[in-house]
Parts: structure tokens; sequence; C-alpha cells
């Protein structure tokens, strides 16, 4: 899928040939391109549910945007010079329906402005944190709760977890590819899951954990905290950084509580069709 805007910019999907101009502008803010980083690195450029897309400047060859969709997620990074109309516009006419944005292209103050198919129906301004190994409080699991790492067998039982998560629900798709390529661990008593967290994105050096969610009956017990906290020692073991994003007040005492600090702002926006464009 390609697209020419004005004659001096061209908008073109990307390939391997791109990866290491890609990385390099995405590297500028690795925390916030964690996305963007861990799909290039784990998935490449050859997936049917994940595709990118740069604007370069003619000439130059100057990359000045990255834009990434997953299957119906979108992410956004460039410059103040991008090609923002035309980049929105792929994602206006891409035949998978875009249900959630990364809102954070630093080089405008949002994406959503540009987009004529979609509209936010849920838009929350998060606190993106990291955590360093030396400021690390792990906190152990409650008696009688076994906390560990998912594996295959347990694809079922996650995906009936997540089948009714309120915000954290998930496709069975969106929970078997984390299962697969990357990690999710568990809080279980008698065999029956309570509580999970996951990594979205993974570098070598970093990731990304989302997909925190605890049954609401068993809330109150203190099983986020151990289940994330057994997720970030392995994360650390591995030498890698454990970074994420909250809105929830409960989620970032949590966080606090494990040693996480704030390092800025994370946009999450919720998308629907407007009216008479679906």
């Amino acid at each position: 899928m390609t697209h020419f805007t004005e004659e001096i910019d061209v908008i073109r999907e990307l390939s391997e040939r791109d990866q290491e101009q890609a990385q390099a502008f995405l590297s500028r803010d690795p925390e916030l391109n964690l996305y963007f980083l861990g799909n290039m690195a784990s998935l490449g450029f050859d997936h049917h549910f994940c595709q990118f897309w740069g604007d370069f400047q003619e000439g130059t060859g100057r990359l000045r945007a990255v834009l990434n969709r997953y299957m119906d997620g979108w992410v956004v990074y460039g410059t103040a010079q991008a090609d923002w109309t035309g980049l929105a516009r792929i994602v206006d006419e891409h035949p998978v329906p875009a249900r959630r944005l990364q809102d954070n292209p630093r080089g405008i103050d949002s994406f959503l402005p540009y987009l004529h198919r979609y509209r936010p129906c849920y838009a929350r301004e998060e606190e993106l944190m990291r955590l360093e190994g030396e400021s690390f409080r792990p906190v152990p699991p409650p008696q009688g709760i076994r906390v560990r790492r998912a594996t295959l067998d347990d694809l079922p039982a996650l995906v009936a977890f997540y089948a009714d998560a309120e915000e954290m629900t998930r496709s069975p798709a969106a929970v078997e590819h984390p299962l697969r390529d990357r990690r999710i661990w568990l809080a279980e008593r008698g065999g029956t899951i309570l509580s999970t967290a996951l990594t979205n994105a993974e570098l070598p050096e970093m990731a990304m954990i989302g997909g925190v969610y605890t049954r609401p009956a068993a809330r109150g017990q203190g099983l986020s905290k151990a289940v994330c906290s057994a997720l970030c020692a392995e994360l650390l073991r591995e030498g890698r950084q454990p970074v994420l994003y909250w809105g929830n007040p409960a989620a970032g005492a949590v966080y606090h509580r494990l040693g996480f600090r704030p390092i800025g702002t994370w946009r999450s926006v919720r998308l629907e069709a407007r009216e008479g464009t679906a």
C-alpha cells in the first residue's frame, strides 16, 4: 500500500531495508515508542496483523514519521513537518476498522484532528513510568496464592479470563500473541486465575507491562502487586527495564509501591466510526 501526497513528500509502507533508519528515528524516545520498537523487533515487516508506514522527505530520504498498525490498534510518531494528513488517510482508508490509538505523536499535540472516519469515544491522559533495578521493592504473594508464568496450556483459561475484563478485555488473538511471543504472569488460587499481568512489547533492554487485571471479587488482597512484582523481577533479571502507564489511582498506588517512577505522560484513545462512515 503506497500513498503519495505533495510532490516533495512520499508516504510508503516500510520493509526490512528501512529497519535501521526507522529504529534510529524511534529510539529518540525509546520508552514512548516501545510498542513500535517491540513490534518491529519481534514481528518485522511481513505480518498481516502488523504493518508500518514511513513519511519521507523526497530528495533527502529523511524519515519524518512512522505509523504502525497492530491488529486494530494504531501508533504514530513524527516531527512537526510530517505529512499528518497523509498518515491519517491511511488509518481512515484501511480495511481493518481502527479501535485504539496511542495518541503521542510528539511533533503535534494530537493525531485525532486529522482523522475523518473516526472520533474518540474514550480518551485518557495517563502517567508513563519506569522501574530502575535499585528502586525495585518486591512484594510476595498472599498466603494460599500461587504466582507463576503462564504457559500455552493456560490459553483457554486466559482467553476466558480476559473475555470480560472491563477496560482490559482482550480478544482471543490479543491473549494468544503475548502468551506465545512475550509473557503473561498470573496469580491463582486452587487453579482459578484471579489476577494477571503481561508484556505488550519487549526489547533486549526494556519491556512494556500491560494487561494488569484482577477479578472484582478478588480485589483488595494484594494480588496485582504480587503478580506485577513477579513479572518485574523476571524482567530485571534479564536486564530489561520495566515500563508502564496507568490512569487508575489504585493501579498507580501499586506501581509506586513497587518502586516505579514517573517519566512523562501517555494518551490512550478508543476510537469509533463517525456516523455515516462505517
